[in-house]
């Protein structure tokens, strides 16, 4: 079996999304990279950058947060079902910081339960060497189309 027309609309859909949810605005600063995504799932990479730093080596906070909502954002939106027109907006989010980060990041992003509306996904951020920084948990609400 050939599974290069399946990588094919993958990398189509991962393209698109990375335009989409990271591309422009407040992602476009913050530059996370899209490297995997599945229904309901994302891997993203964001480089250390001295930018993102409190003015030393360690990743800010609200760097760490921003990441976990731009994840959590990314898998509730990574359904191939969801109608064109639907709006959506993070209504909660939990972080815990468990380690200072002084390196690159990945935010592993997986949705827990999708509803009618509300999406609850939990999203792990882990060092380059595969340690936990933090872990979020994101409340995702989409307000599909009124017909």
């Amino acid at each position: 079996m050939n599974d290069a027309p399946n990588r094919s609309i993958m990398s189509d859909r991962l393209e698109m999304m990375q335009a989409r949810m990271l591309d422009k605005g407040f992602g476009k600063v913050l530059g996370p990279k899209l490297v995997e995504l599945d229904e309901g799932f994302c891997r993203m990479a964001l480089p250390w950058r001295e930018d993102l730093s409190r003015g030393d080596a360690r990743v800010h906070g609200g760097v760490i947060a921003a990441l976990i909502d731009k994840a959590g954002t990314t898998a509730a939106w990574a359904y191939t079902d969801i109608p064109e027109g639907t709006k959506g907006a993070t209504v909660a989010m939990n972080v815990n910081f468990l380690e200072g980060a002084v390196s690159d990041m990945m935010a592993e992003a997986r949705t827990v339960r999708r509803g009618g509306s509300i999406v609850v996904v939990d999203v792990d951020v882990l060092n380059d060497q595969g340690g936990k920084v933090a872990k979020g948990l994101v409340t995702y609400k989409l307000s599909r189309p009124r017909t």
